[in-house]
C-alpha cells in the first residue's frame, strides 16, 4: 500500500463543538495516560488523512506496516487504500486533537474471511490506539458475516502479533514473515461503545454511493 500526495482529497479537521463534547459522527475512545481519540468510517476516496497518518510514521514503523521500505505511498497504493464500501473493505480514522492519529481496515479476501491491518502515528504508540481502533474494525467485521481473520507481521513486531492474537490469530513462519490466521473472536474488555460503532458504520454504509472520490 503506497500512495504518491498528488491532488489527494483534501482532509479537513472536524473539529468537536468544545472540550468533552462527542460529534454525532464519532465514536469516542478514552486513551492510556489520558486524552480521547475520535473514531469514524473512512469514507470513498478519502485520501488526505491516509496521507497525513503516513506523514507521521517512522522509516521503521512504515517497514512495520507494509512490510517493504516506504518513502511515500504511490498514487496507485493511496486510490487502493481509500477505496472502501463499507462491507467488502472496511477502513476506520482516528483523530487525536483534531489531527489524523490512526487507521484500521479489514479487507474480505472470501465471504467469511477478511485481512486486518493497522498503523498508528508513533507520538501515539503505547496509547492504546491500536487497540481502539482493531476493537472497532473487527465488530464491524463481526456484523458483516466475518468469522475469520488474517494477517501478515514481521517476525520483530511483538506488540502487533500480541495484539492480533489477542483476536484469535495464531502465527507461523514463511518466508522471513509471520503469517497470521485464526477464527475472529472481539477483544474482550471492549475498548469503545460496539452499539455506537455499528450504529455510526450503517450511517455511514448508507452513504458510501454518495462519498466523493479522489481525482
Amino acid at each position: 500500500m503506497t500512495l504518491l500526495p498528488s491532488t489527494p482529497l483534501t482532509w479537513r479537521a472536524r473539529r468537536h463543538p468544545a472540550a468533552g463534547a462527542v460529534p454525532a459522527d464519532h465514536v469516542p475512545a478514552l486513551l492510556r495516560g489520558g486524552g480521547t481519540a475520535l473514531l469514524r468510517p473512512l469514507l470513498a476516496g478519502e485520501t488526505g488523512p491516509l496521507l497525513d497518518v503516513f506523514e507521521q510514521m517512522s522509516p521503521g514503523s512504515r517497514l512495520s506496516r507494509y512490510l517493504v521500505g516506504m518513502p511515500r505511498l504511490s498514487r496507485a497504493m493511496t486510490t487502493a487504500l481509500a477505496d472502501v464500501d463499507g462491507c467488502r473493505h472496511v477502513a476506520w480514522l482516528a483523530t487525536v486533537d483534531d489531527r489524523p492519529a490512526g487507521i484500521a481496515r479489514f479487507v474480505r479476501t472470501a465471504s467469511a474471511t477478511a485481512e486486518i491491518a493497522f498503523e498508528v502515528a508513533d507520538r501515539h504508540h503505547g496509547r492504546g490506539l491500536g487497540t481502539a481502533l482493531l476493537d472497532v474494525v473487527t465488530t464491524v467485521a463481526a456484523a458483516r458475516g466475518v468469522r475469520h481473520v488474517e494477517a501478515t507481521a514481521l517476525p520483530d513486531n511483538d506488540a502487533s502479533v500480541h495484539l492480533l492474537r489477542r483476536l484469535g490469530l495464531g502465527w507461523v513462519a514463511a518466508g522471513g514473515l509471520l503469517e497470521g490466521s485464526g477464527t475472529l473472536r472481539l477483544l474482550d474488555p471492549a475498548r469503545v461503545d460496539r452499539g455506537a460503532v455499528l450504529a455510526l458504520a450503517d450511517r455511514a454504509g448508507a452513504g458510501v454511493a454518495a462519498a466523493p472520490s479522489a481525482p
